[in-house]
């Protein structure tokens, strides 16, 4: 279970509350599963997701080539 939590510096670091958030190029939705049964609730699953760049810097520069600019 270690595994899907967060390195306590790593979360400091990108959750810390700064009004200008330099080098932080990352973004984290932290999530809870619960589930409800009657007045009581228990945890199914937790963790974090990490974004993923959606096209890398190299793939994006081929395509602007193609297109001429």
């Amino acid at each position: 279970m270690d595994s899907l939590l967060m390195n306590r510096r790593k979360f400091l670091y990108h959750f810390k509350n700064v009004r200008w958030a330099k080098g932080r190029h990352e973004t984290y939705l932290c999530y809870v599963v619960k589930r409800r049964d009657s007045a009581t609730s228990f945890s199914l699953d937790f963790g974090h997701l990490r974004n993923k760049p959606l096209y890398e810097v190299d793939d994006l520069r081929d395509a602007f080539r193609t297109l001429g600019l």
